[in-house]
């Protein structure tokens, strides 16, 4: 992989960072259409910061890295769920090289320690000129503490929180497109899969699942090629291709 003196792989294209946007996702989704595939946006601050499903995430000004890439080439259906997987675990591997903390990936792509989420991705596609998908990959990451007050406990985790060495914003940015880079390069290499599987703190666990069919406890068995969650609930072995996933009792 060639790199230049920032650390950032040749054909990356960084965008000037911006004090405070809406949200990163958002911005990328609406200007695609002129800008180059491996675009990366960063902002000190997100407003509207957004998670799965429509949720909320909080994103104080110059207290987490909140960055997005867009991605102008086309994935098959397979290859789209194994990318929001091995996105998780490039961040993962980022956090470890840049501070020496090891997080784990709750599925399908929350970091955590401790139980505590550390980070979140959001991917999302779109079509441009209705021929061309992108594909646009936000990440939030909690890098100093902040105060959460709408949550009354398990308050979300910082890097600076267990690390001894809290990286640099571009530290962290280096690392994590770095190996956004590598885990692109290797969607259909089955060792990437694995190595996300290792990192998983849901596989051989009892869950909590929240999907369609409403709130119900599980058995994690694995995760599959594409990513997606094989549980066991009750009699019934099911293949969860979305939905939400407690590794903590609710009270």
């Amino acid at each position: 992989m060639d790199i230049n003196q920032a650390g950032i792989p040749l054909g990356w294209h960084m965008l000037p960072k911006m004090d405070s946007v809406g949200s990163t996702n958002t911005w990328l989704k609406e200007h695609a259409a002129d800008l180059p595939s491996h675009s990366v946006l960063i902002a000190r601050e997100q407003r509207a910061g957004r998670g799965r499903n429509g949720r909320a995430f909080h994103s104080a000004k110059d207290h987490g890295l909140y960055l997005s890439i867009l991605l102008k080439q086309t994935f098959s259906c397979e290859q789209l769920g194994r990318l929001t997987a091995l996105s998780a675990l490039a961040l993962q591997r980022a956090i470890l090289e840049s501070c020496g903390l090891n997080t784990q990936i709750k599925w399908v792509n929350d970091l955590v320690i401790q139980t505590r989420k550390l980070a979140g991705i959001l991917c999302e596609t779109c079509r441009q000129q209705d021929t061309l998908q992108s594909t646009i990959i936000g990440f939030g990451v909690n890098v100093f503490s902040q105060s959460f007050p709408y949550m009354e406990d398990n308050q979300p985790a910082a890097i600076a929180d267990f690390s001894m060495v809290a990286p640099s914003m571009d530290t962290l940015t280096s690392a994590l497109l770095r190996h956004v880079e590598d885990c692109l390069s290797h969607l259909d290499d089955p060792s990437y899969m694995q190595a996300y599987r290792n990192c998983s703190c849901v596989i051989g666990r009892k869950i909590r699942v929240s999907d369609g069919h409403g709130r119900y406890d599980a058995f994690a068995e694995d995760i599959d090629e594409q990513g997606r969650l094989i549980i066991r609930h009750g009699e019934a072995r099911t293949v969860l291709c979305c939905g939400e996933v407690s590794i903590r009792p609710l009270r």
